[in-house]
């Protein structure tokens, strides 16, 4: 298992160039953001806007971002896209496919993938199962062949449901298919802590990426069910959920891919402050990965 962190994880902080903030982190390895047009030169998320700068579009731009990743001696663990099962379909499942090519191209094994993002009216759980089943499974059938992993997030109000997830992995039932596995995410969901660990013990046989993240809640409310949303993003290091106690989970199933960054909390604070915050967020996670 290895170190990595979001590019947009790594700008929110202030540093002006992406390899500078990796090298001045220590960390090797990123998740690359790209966009419906294939490229990074603008993006916002959480609130805020940055420009990592890549353009991804023509397998010549492609190559050369291969080499100044080589040169620049770290890698891509994961491509990002911000897709939407609840769109049409055609357009999201072209989006993905595209990514996958760039993925192929960079070497790179993983593209996360979002599910159905907004509800529908009269939609049942297997109503939104059955579309994102349809379409993991034809961008699967257009891009299978190049050995690139889909791994849906969870993530939004459906894709977190423990429920969900069991109907589309068995409905896809391929092993091109995984889960980015948000650690923040199910408690985000309202999940009591406890059930936080058992369904992440359940479904890490799933992963094939991750994203770290931590989360509190008032002491008293740990083990309640909650409306999503109803907590406060935390440093990884800080939160309620315990990272060593998932990592260990993880490995114990066979993981041995990204220990991937990204902090919510940052924005909470100001400046420098928050360049070691996340300092202290790659130290706290490369400390647990040293002794799995």
């Amino acid at each position: 298992m290895f170190t990595s962190v979001r590019d947009f994880t790594v700008m929110e902080v202030g540093y002006s160039n992406l390899f500078e903030g990796l090298r001045d982190l220590g960390v090797g390895s990123f998740e690359l953001y790209v966009d419906r047009s294939l490229r990074t030169s603008r993006y916002v998320d959480m609130g805020h806007e940055v420009g990592p700068g890549f353009d991804v579009s023509t397998r010549e731009n492609r190559a050369r971002l291969r080499r100044v990743l080589e040169d620049e001696g770290v890698s891509v663990c994961a491509i990002l896209v911000e897709n939407d099962f609840s769109r049409e379909l055609g357009p999201e499942v072209e989006y993905v496919v595209k990514a996958c090519e760039v993925a192929s191209d960079l070497g790179v094994s993983v593209v996360r993938i979002n599910a159905v993002m907004r509800e529908a009216e009269g939609y049942t759980l297997e109503d939104y199962v059955e579309r994102t089943a349809k379409a993991v499974k034809e961008c699967l059938a257009r891009c299978g062949e190049l050995g690139v992993s889909l791994a849906v997030e969870n993530h939004g109000v459906i894709a977190n449901r423990r429920e969900f997830l069991r109907g589309l992995l068995e409905s896809v039932g391929s092993e091109l298919l995984g889960l980015t596995l948000d650690t923040g995410n199910f408690y985000w969901y309202g999940y009591p802590l406890s059930e936080v660990y058992e369904i992440i013990e359940e479904f890490a046989g799933h992963v094939k990426h991750t994203h770290l993240k931590n989360a509190r809640v008032p002491a008293p409310r740990r083990e309640e069910m909650r409306r999503p949303g109803e907590v406060e993003m935390a440093p990884l290091y800080e939160g309620d959920i315990d990272l060593r106690r998932v990592l260990h989970a993880l490995r114990r199933a066979g993981y041995d891919y990204d220990a991937n960054i990204e902090d919510e909390s940052l924005g909470r604070f100001k400046g420098e402050e928050r360049k070691q915050v996340l300092k202290r967020d790659v130290a706290f996670i490369k400390e647990i990965i040293s002794g799995l």
